[in-house]
């Protein structure tokens, strides 16, 4: 009777004893529709050059590079199971509804997206499978685009660039759980760095008009205002311009612009060009004024001075118009 009864409590404890269910993806590494295993994608090292009045724009990027391609990973799953991308912390959380982020240069954000083999998506997302089968297609690769979101941004070093990130892990796609994994691919970028071209604008061509001069106005000399300026952006906190003086017609002492009468002389009259300060600029771009220490956008202004006189010859020059020409060569430090 003793045994009769342990061998129905057997029967039932084995009704309960079933092979568990898959609960979640699993990596499928066996042919034909099987892939191999999950992989880095690789974005090498980058300068991105940008000039200094670019504007804020966050719908065009200042630099775009697309990573290596990857291979095939597939996952088996139910419906149902959690797919999706995300980023890594160098990234400094979600900026914009246009899901860019931060970077170490205020004003310079990163988008990164991927490439599924049919459309780009952004990070990050989070997605549940409706087929039996997650794919990661051979042809998909990351996408990272640089956006510029200030007008002026903060920079320290023209020769080699500012960093915009260091090397390493920015973004992953995940299946299953975000943080957890697996990662079927991940994107490897190399050190990105940023140099900005300063820009300059010039405040156009100037003419001196001494209009009539009289024999004895040559004899003390003729002045006229030689007034000009130049205005550069830079993100380099300031700048400087200099100022310097060419002519192809210079006189014998490399300190006078020759002056070319109505009857084709130019060795009656001559021009002297003094900076603002009063000094003689040389017409041989030997000497330069400087205007050091100038704020992004203000402009450096100079005011120089053209003065007319008659030269050593002992004749006077013809009546009727005449003429002269030089060449100032601006230039920002």
């Amino acid at each position: 009777m003793l045994k009769k009864r342990m061998a129905t409590i057997l029967a039932i404890v084995s009704i309960f004893i079933t092979t568990p269910a898959l609960a979640q993806c699993v990596l499928d590494t066996v042919p034909p529709e099987g892939g191999g295993q999950p992989v880095i994608l690789s974005v090498p090292a980058f300068t991105v050059f940008v000039d200094a009045d670019a504007p804020a724009d966050r719908s065009t990027p200042i630099g775009s590079w697309d990573s290596s391609h990857g291979t095939k990973v597939s996952f088996k799953c139910l419906k149902g199971d959690r797919y999706g991308k995300d980023v890594y912390p160098p990234l400094l959380g979600q900026a914009t509804q246009q899901r860019m982020y931060a970077t170490k240069i205020d004003g310079l954000e990163i988008m990164p997206m991927w490439y599924n083999g049919v459309a780009f998506g952004k990070f990050p997302t989070n997605s549940v499978t409706t087929e039996m089968r997650l794919d990661y297609p051979p042809a998909a690769f990351y996408r990272v685009q640089i956006f510029k979101t200030k007008s002026q941004l903060k920079l320290n070093n023209p020769q080699t660039g500012d960093v915009i990130l260091d090397p390493g892990k920015i973004a992953y796609n995940w299946v299953n759980n975000s943080g957890i994994g697996p990662f079927p691919q991940t994107l490897m970028i190399g050190q990105i760095r940023i140099i900005s071209t300063p820009v300059c604008r010039l405040d156009g061509k100037k003419t001196v008009n001494f209009n009539t001069v009289t024999p004895d106005d040559l004899a003390k000399g003729v002045s006229r205002p030689l007034n000009f300026s130049m205005t550069c952006a830079t993100d380099y906190g300031h700048y400087s311009a200099t100022a310097k003086l060419t002519t192809t017609t210079p006189d014998s002492d490399n300190n006078y612009i020759k002056v070319t009468d109505s009857a084709g002389n130019d060795d009656r009259l001559k021009i002297r060009i003094d900076d603002s300060s009063g000094s003689i600029m040389h017409v041989d771009g030997t000497n330069a004024e400087i205007i050091n220490s100038l704020n992004s956008n203000v402009p450096a202004q100079f005011k120089w001075t053209a003065t007319i006189l008659k030269s050593a010859s002992t004749q006077p020059p013809k009546r009727g118009p005449f003429s002269a020409s030089a060449e100032i060569i601006l230039e920002m430090n």
